[in-house]
């Protein structure tokens, strides 16, 4: 990707905490027996798909919460897989919701039963249904798995009701950002800066990076007051985060990320680029080249550039991680967490994928 990643850097550092691999015995172990072989290959692709993660939430919690007094193994090892079971939750109704076939390179959940359903012999649009359904049902069950581990943290019953009042408004925030996102595509009309990165806040930073963060303090028992500057540092970071992705998402070369650099041009996602994009004497041709009968993503890409697009939105990443670093150095926030939470900050402009 460059231009982007000489100004970004290389691939970040692995920050793995906890893997996902017990995905398929998370979310299959209470199905009905008898359903057929279907199933059962569903579940396992279900499985398979839920196994590549950075594990960056897991990572999150676990800093905030180690340095806010958590010493509990159950509580930290818990908590970290039920916020990666409900990010992958996110990631496959993501691909649903845009069409996608493919994530980190490899055919997702929706690719996978597609791809079984014609091999099979369903006629190519009956396929296409039946891998739409398999992926918006398989991000329901890790949804439901996500949430299910969230309510069996073995705390205190008041601690464990403010816990879940945080996941929820997570979740709430995600699903409405994510509607956004969708609708705001289909109307095809640039939208403000503002609304753009109203939508990344909601949709991605609200569960990626403030609920970790946020929910490291509540089951820590940690101070009250570190709450709100974590919660505006989450806010920021997390919506730095989406901005870049936007970026990966036109600029990036997909044999790095891993997904394609046409479709959120395509599809004429509501992003940071576009917003601004609008704002120049060379929207009218972006427009044209995002036409709907014929849209040509290369000539928009490239118009994108020589607009000032992409160093405007990655400018506007990097004043929010600044925004970031900035909610961190409340006195509420111990210097230790500030150091350990660094890297992560670091990680939001040095991402290739």
């Amino acid at each position: 990707m460059r231009g982007i990643q000489d100004r970004i850097g290389s691939e970040p550092h692995d920050m793995t905490l906890d893997s996902v691999s017990a995905a398929q015995r998370m979310t299959t172990r209470d199905l009905p027996e008898g359903l057929g072989p279907a199933v059962d290959d569903w579940t396992a692709d279900l499985d398979a798909t839920t196994r590549s993660g950075k594990g960056m939430r897991s990572a999150l919690f676990d800093a905030v919460y180690t340095h806010a007094g958590g010493r509990d193994e159950a509580v930290r090892t818990a908590a970290g897989q039920a916020l990666e079971l409900l990010h992958e939750a996110f990631l496959v109704h993501d691909d649903v919701a845009d069409g996608d076939d493919h994530r980190r390179g490899r055919p997702n959940l929706q690719g996978l039963t597609t791809t079984r359903g014609a091999e099979q012999g369903l006629p190519r649009e009956t396929a296409a249904h039946v891998g739409m359904v398999g992926g918006l049902l398989g991000g329901d069950l890790l949804l439901v798995a996500a949430m299910g581990q969230f309510a069996r943290l073995p705390v205190p019953g008041p601690v464990l009701h403010r816990a879940m009042v945080e996941v929820e408004g997570a979740v709430v925030a995600s699903v409405a950002g994510e509607y956004a996102d969708v609708q705001g595509a289909a109307r095809g009309e640039p939208i403000t800066q503002e609304h753009a990165l109203a939508i990344g806040a909601a949709k991605t930073a609200a569960y990626s990076v403030t609920l970790p963060m946020v929910l490291g303090v509540v089951l820590a028992g940690g101070p009250e007051e570190m709450i709100p500057p974590l919660r505006e540092a989450g806010r920021h970071l997390g919506t730095a985060y989406q901005v870049v992705d936007d970026l990966l998402g036109v600029f990036g070369d997909p044999a790095v990320t891993g997904k394609s650099n046409e479709g959120d041009l395509v599809r004429r996602a509501p992003t940071v680029l576009l917003a601004h994009a609008a704002t120049t004497d060379l929207w009218p041709s972006i427009d044209a080249a995002l036409g709907e009968a014929d849209p040509d993503p290369s000539a928009a890409r490239s118009l994108l550039a020589e607009c000032g697009a992409r160093d405007h939105a990655l400018g506007i990443a990097e004043d929010l991680v600044t925004a970031a670093r900035a909610a961190l150095d409340s006195p509420a926030v111990p210097h230790e967490l500030r150091s350990a939470l660094d890297p992560h900050l670091a990680t939001a402009l040095e991402r290739t994928r």
